[in-house]
């Protein structure tokens, strides 16, 4: 699985990563060498000749020119004293760097998934739910970077286990190696008896947290439905089941993350008693293994813990895999798509008619084409009106139309030129009015020129944009004005005028071409015909796509194409 971090992080943030190694090599061996030092001291309190005896402590004192012992001891207390005086600003330091390098790697991979994710073919959107997207880009990415921090832990610790075992092994090699022996032989069973469990609990909790923004979403989106029906409990129910399994899995993920370490604590301390028992049992004398043991004690201080967490790092890693596949197959399905240079038709050839030859299409997985041979054309400056039952593909073909779909035969041309050549050049003159209106939690300017900073909104062409869709009159009697928040999803205007609104945007931008996807079939017919004024008034200043199953809605459209078992024929 690091091998998939490394390649999913990118080469910048690696480069990062790589560059921490060598921050996080000399944190360890400050590790190691102030535990040496420690034990050091500790074996010679506990033996004075053990410092003539020791082989590391006679060839330090001869590279030191130090003639007794209790001046080699002064010489490592000073040095142990500057060590830790060293030790903790770096230390600090350190894990300062390693933290915000996990943290804002993980809000760069989020940043980087949500612009790959807007910037994917809209057939991805009909793939995947609101809630998979937003598990991916909150949950995911979090469990993404436990995974770079269990990662790096383990390399971390792995370095202070390595030091102190091959400091230890200087001192007592059979010691070492016996307890290194039942160390290494219990991580390997707990690993075996815990990888599949955790892994289990792991992919639970992943889709019991999806569930849990599923069920989240379905109350923020439908509490009117859900108030009005009595159904509170219904959708309270099964947010609270979702939460209930997210909270067994954490409660079982705590318990194999805690469960090594007991594990480990108590095979160190049965290894040190065996081998007191050994040489109780073989008549030796235990006075003379007392610097070993105190070396041994010293050093089980920081090895516990080290090897604890190596173990927790291990399960860290099983919880986040799920996540990290997760975040792999979604950078895969949303790679970035080649596209030609947009290439304008000539201006002498331009007429601004849009023009559909033989265009078909069907949607993945389904057998049957949902538009057959289509043959279409929409003048400039003209209205055009399409009608049709539901489920007779109008809204495919609008999507065609915008260049969310693409055709699976066919073609569509602008001024003869096909729309995919220059497709993005194109698009920045469409505007599109859908039966309900996408509004932002914020102010009436800033849904009017919506994607648009603060400081690029021109206040006299939100005003034109508003005057035109037949709303300024209402915006000027709001205390604020253009100032005045709409609320979420627009909860504190009409439905009149949270479609106003969605036109006025649309005419923000000056689009050459606006389309309008049942844009008043939500609303009265007297508030219809109030918007459809506003539209029409629009006739010979734009080119205007409307989509009714309403005749009153159409009735005055230059053209009207109907739409019928996957055909399209023009009726006006």
């Amino acid at each position: 699985m690091f091998k998939t971090i490394l390649t999913l992080i990118g080469p910048k943030r690696r480069n990062r990563m790589l560059a921490l190694i060598p921050l996080m090599l000399l944190a360890s061996l400050l590790e190691v060498a102030g535990l040496s030092l420690v034990v050091s001291v500790c074996a010679a309190l506990a033996d004075s000749a053990w410092m003539g005896e020791n082989p590391a402590m006679v060839w330090l004192r001869a590279a030191l020119h130090i003639n007794s012992e209790a001046a080699l001891t002064a010489a490592i207390l000073l040095a142990l004293i500057g060590l830790y005086a060293f030790r903790l600003p770096y230390l600090a330091w350190e894990n300062y760097m390693v933290a915000k390098f996990i943290r804002t790697t993980r809000y760069e991979l989020s940043a980087l998934l949500c612009r790959r994710i807007v910037h994917s073919p809209y057939p991805f959107f009909t793939r995947h739910s609101t809630a998979e997207l937003q598990n991916l880009l909150g949950r995911d990415t979090a469990q993404f970077s436990a995974g770079i921090n269990a990662c790096m832990q383990i390399l971390m610790e792995a370095l202070v286990v390595l030091g102190m075992g091959l400091y230890l092994l200087l001192i007592d090699p059979a010691m070492t190696l016996f307890l290194t022996a039942g160390i290494a032989a219990l991580t390997v069973l707990i690993r075996v008896i815990l990888l599949r469990p955790v892994r289990a609990a792991a992919q639970r909790q992943r889709d019991a947290n999806r569930r849990r923004w599923k069920w989240l979403q379905h109350i923020v989106s439908g509490i009117k439905d859900i108030k009005t029906g009595r159904q509170e409990d219904y959708f309270a129910g099964h947010f609270a089941e979702a939460s209930a399994e997210c909270a067994r899995s954490d409660y079982l993920r705590q318990f194999w993350i805690r469960l090594p370490a007991l594990c480990i604590e108590s095979v160190m301390v049965l290894t040190v008693l065996l081998y007191i028992l050994f040489f109780v049992r073989t008549g030796k004398q235990l006075q003379e293994y007392l610097p070993s043991l105190s070396a041994l004690a010293w050093t089980a201080i920081r090895l516990l813990p080290a090897c604890s967490r190596i173990n927790a790092s291990l399960t860290e890693i099983h919880y986040a895999k799920p996540s990290v596949e997760a975040i792999r197959f979604a950078m895969e399905e949303t790679a970035p798509m080649e596209k030609a240079p947009p290439v304008c038709p000539a201006e002498k050839e331009r007429t601004g008619s849009i023009v559909l030859e033989h265009v078909s299409f069907t949607y993945e997985g389904e057998g049957a084409p949902v538009l057959r041979n289509v043959e279409m054309e929409i003048p400039m400056g003209a209205s055009v009106g399409i009608i049709g039952p539901s489920g007779a593909g109008k809204t495919t073909l609008l999507d065609i139309l915008l260049g969310l779909l693409t055709p699976d035969g066919g073609e569509i041309r602008i001024d003869g030129v096909p729309v995919a050549r220059y497709y993005d050049s194109m698009a920045e003159k469409i505007a599109y009015v859908p039966q309900t209106t996408f509004l932002l939690d914020d102010t009436v300017r800033n849904n009017v020129a919506m994607g648009l900073e603060e400081g690029q909104i021109r206040d006299g062409q939100v005003w034109e944009a508003l005057e035109k869709a037949a709303l300024a009159g209402k915006v000027r009697s709001l205390s604020q004005g253009l100032d005045t928040p709409v609320g979420e999803r627009g909860i504190r205007l009409s439905g009149g005028e949270r479609q106003r609104l969605g036109l006025a945007r649309a005419l923000y931008r000056d689009p050459a071409l606006i389309v309008f996807d049942e844009a008043t079939s939500a609303l009265d017919l007297e508030t219809e015909a109030a918007v459809m004024d506003s539209v029409h008034r629009l006739k010979g200043q734009k080119t205007l796509v409307i989509v009714s199953h309403r005749a009153s809605a159409i009735g005055r459209c230059d053209r009207i194409y109907r739409v019928e078992d996957g055909k399209v024929v023009r009726e006006k």
